[in-house]
């Protein structure tokens, strides 16, 4: 038996879907070749083997990555909560978790795997989670109704020996069926031909007695359900978060190496001089600053041009000779300006284009706060509020199929996001504590703050008696905001150094950690 139809249509799927996915990884992780409008200026630069990359895209992907944190996965009923903080656990899915919003960000599409965990009798013990990027795994939607998956395809590459491979497939359907698939070692899976069923290896029992799979052992129930749960940020596939910045990267990586090529020429000027054959013997004239015994030329390097034919040399450091002596001089090297301002505009567009705060490209230079901070957010802030609620019901769906796959007839999962941004200047906090004195609801203020519900609550149920308890923890970090900034202005300034302005900051988050009924800092985030 040969590949099916089913097969081929999610190999030639996932074929034609991974050259863009390749790209958005290569922009992230500055793997992408500069374009040069020269072609001997692009092989002087590639016998340097120098790279001046900047890859100021890669802060579009992690600036949202940083913002999409699950503060808890839990459910109203006990038993379920219980369950599914073990599931966190054994998962590692604080780690599991980030991997797949990195991936679904620099991808635009992530997956994950949701399988029972089974005993020597086949009990369900556990289940197994784990992320998977796009680069092998793809759903495939109907084509009546594109919200529903026709199935699912995983395809990788196995060692079975030394320097010997075969290719894997698994096909995954809504109903809980899987197809296992495999190909002949060395075997490329290029051709239909190339498939055929992957059966279970022979089971050799204690007398020696050999049992040999079913014939039909390739096809098994894996799950009550597609057990494959796509994280996208669009329809039906998703788009990298960095896809729009592409051209202002290619911009950048341009007219940086430019302009590295050109500081050379800051260090050692190209110098010029006009000579009069007629009455000037330049034959004892070096034409270098650089004699040919500092630097020998590599006999490994194959045949270069040392331009020894011509006393027109140019390059760093070297004297053209033009007959006549009437005059000697340099040339002025290109200004860095003429570089560092289209870079800087294309950092700027990058930012734009991709919804991306500026200040995020360049956390040293001069930061807005307060009001400004926040107006300047408000659009990325608003993009990880949609991201937050496009993963939410993906999280709610695979948590739900694993907590059925533990027993639970009705799952109820409540997936909970810190928020997208965390107001902790000490003007929000001014302005926090005149809506307390208003009477705005503290779980409110704290809500707005960034904090998570389930801190909140904690806090809250924490408190005394006493109603001016959370009025003065407002007012006490106001007062730590205030300290901090002004004692970094102090250091900034070179009146204190870092150990002094440590020495000072650690007696005021002791007096202020003392007296406040709530933590200074918010909780850890997850189980």
């Amino acid at each position: 038996m040969t590949a099916s139809d089913d097969l081929w249509v999610g190999l030639e799927a996932l074929r034609k879907a991974r050259p863009a996915y390749v790209q958005a990884a290569a922009y992230y992780d500055d793997d992408v070749p500069e374009v040069f409008a020269s072609a001997r200026f692009r092989r002087a630069l590639q016998r340097t083997g120098m790279e001046f990359g900047k890859p100021f895209i890669a802060m579009v992907v992690d600036a949202v990555v940083s913002r999409l944190k699950i503060a808890a996965v839990t459910s109203p009923h006990k038993d379920q909560a219980e369950a599914l903080k073990q599931v966190w656990k054994a998962n590692k899915m604080r780690r599991e978790s980030l991997q797949v919003h990195r991936w679904v960000s620099i991808y635009g599409d992530a997956y994950l795997i949701v399988l029972p965990v089974l005993d020597d009798a086949g009990n369900i013990t556990g289940v197994d989670m784990f992320g998977n990027d796009p680069l092998t795994v793809r759903t495939i939607y109907d084509a009546e109704n594109p919200r529903e998956a026709a199935f699912t395809i995983k395809r990788w590459c196995e060692p079975v020996g030394l320097d010997r491979t075969v290719h894997r497939a698994e096909l995954y359907y809504p109903d809980g069926r899987a197809e296992r698939w495999t190909t002949k070692v060395d075997s490329a899976g290029t051709v239909p031909g190339d498939w055929n069923p992957w059966l279970p290896d022979p089971i050799v029992e204690a007398d020696g007695t050999v049992i040999e799979p079913d014939d039909d052992a390739w096809i098994m129930q894996a799950a009550p359900g597609l057990p494959v749960f796509h994280f996208r940020n669009d329809q039906p596939y998703g788009v990298p978060e960095h896809r729009r910045g592409y051209g202002s990267q290619n911009s950048v990586n341009k007219l940086d190496n430019t302009h590295m090529g050109t500081v050379d020429y800051q260090g050692w000027p190209q110098r010029y001089a006009l000579t009069d054959t007629a009455t000037t013997d330049t034959g004892d004239l070096e034409p270098s600053d650089f004699d040919d015994d500092m630097f020998p030329p590599d006999p490994d390097a194959g045949p270069t041009d040392t331009g020894d034919d011509s006393s027109l040399k140019g390059g760093p450091g070297e004297v053209m000779l033009l007959r006549g002596f009437k005059q000697v001089g340099q040339f002025d090297a290109a200004d860095p300006k003429v570089f560092l301002g289209p870079i800087e505009f294309s950092v700027r567009a990058m930012g734009v284009l991709t919804t991306t705060p500026l200040h995020l490209f360049d956390p040293s230079g001069e930061q807005p706060s307060g009001q400004s901070l926040r107006a300047q957010d408000a659009p990325f802030t608003e993009k990880i509020e949609e991201r937050q609620e496009e993963y939410t019901d993906t999280w709610d769906e695979s948590y739900s199929f694993a907590l059925t796959l533990l027993g639970f007839a009705e799952p109820s999962v409540d997936v909970r996001w810190h928020a997208a941004q965390t107001l902790d200047d000490k003007e929000s906090w001014d302005t926090a504590k005149v809506k307390s004195d208003l009477g705005v609801p503290l779980r409110q203020i704290h809500l707005e703050a960034g904090y998570g519900e389930d801190q909140v609550q904690s806090w809250l149920e924490s408190q005394t008696d006493d109603p001016g308890e959370l009025s003065r923890h407002l007012a006490d970090l106001a007062t730590l905001s205030e300290s901090l900034q002004r004692i970094g202005t102090a250091v900034t300034l070179g009146a204190i150094d870092q150990g002094q302005a440590q020495a000072l900051i650690e007696p005021i988050l002791k007096a202020l950690t003392a007296k406040s009924p709530l933590p200074i800092e918010p909780a850890p985030e997850g189980q």
